[in-house]
């Protein structure tokens, strides 16, 4: 008996995404699937003619500490980008997963790194290509501090390229600064709960990918301190001594991470909104 209801469970679970599938939705997330790559050939021209812009989610492969997976920038990037794809009317690409892991993280096991001047002319010839299917405004969704300076100069390079474009790089943890984060009281280790495979970005990816974060699988580390309060960069080539995440995580919930999501996709959404609003003042970038 137990084998007959376990067959016909599956039969209508098989009928149902196959309905869904045949309607353009998806089962996952019960809506209107803003995938570019789930669009069949047929439909692409009114497809890409019903969009405001495209959505490129930018990853890693990376070691996130005890607690995160490998791929917890490219669940962020790609998470965000899902979210934003259907208020903003906009067309999600596949996110891009294989970039540049800095010195810190490139040594620890499970990272792969792709050299940085490698990921700009990749980046540069994705780029070209989502403006080729006929998209002239696009949103380059970062997860990944690696990314930022390939990402900056292939956006230069192909906006010069091809006349009419525009595109706007944000890295989402950059619309959560600390005092506002701390603010909020969500963590305790300091900065915010900032920092890398630390408990603001492993509570992010949870929202996004709950079975992929195990809470508290390291010691939490004492608070990050002493940093400037303005924006600089730093890279080590040798981290003896780090054992590859931040902070406390014991913390990570996504409970909290809940709402620092919604603050970012507000933030984004606004800015998003604003460039397409005036994107023919002069002066206003």
């Amino acid at each position: 008996m137990y084998e007959s209801s376990r067959l016909r469970h599956e039969a209508i679970n098989l009928a149902l995404s196959t309905a869904l599938l045949l309607l353009g939705t998806s089962p996952v997330y019960g809506q209107q699937d803003p995938s570019f790559g789930h669009q069949v050939g047929v439909g692409l021209d009114a497809y890409i003619k019903d969009k405001r812009l495209a959505i490129l989610p930018l990853g890693s492969i990376e070691y996130h500490g005890p607690s995160g997976p490998t791929l917890t920038d490219s669940i962020i990037a790609e998470g965000f980008a899902r979210r934003l794809a259907s208020e903003l009317k906009g067309s999600l690409y596949p996110v891009l997963s294989y970039t540049h892991a800095p010195a810190h993280s490139a040594a620890y096991p499970s990272t792969l790194s792709v050299r940085p001047e490698v990921v700009t002319m990749l980046l540069a010839d994705v780029l070209r290509g989502i403006v080729e299917n006929g998209f002239s405004k696009i949103l380059v969704l970062n997860g990944h501090d690696g990314n930022i300076g390939p990402a900056r100069t292939a956006i230069s390079q192909i906006t010069r390229e091809q006349p009419g474009t525009q595109m706007v790089l944000v890295s989402w943890w950059e619309t959560l600064p600390t005092p506002d984060v701390e603010e909020l009281g969500l963590f305790t280790s300091g900065n915010g709960g900032h920092g890398h495979g630390g408990p603001l970005e492993l509570s992010v990816t949870a929202v996004f990918a709950p079975k992929s974060v195990k809470a508290g699988q390291g010691p939490d580390l004492p608070s990050l301190g002493g940093h400037a309060d303005f924006p600089y960069y730093l890279e080590k080539s040798d981290t003896t001594g780090w054992p590859g995440y931040s902070g406390k995580l014991s913390e990570i919930s996504a409970e909290r991470g809940e709402v620092l999501v919604d603050m970012a996709v507000q933030r984004i959404g606004d800015l998003v909104r604003a460039w397409l609003a005036d994107e023919s003042k002069p002066g206003s970038w």
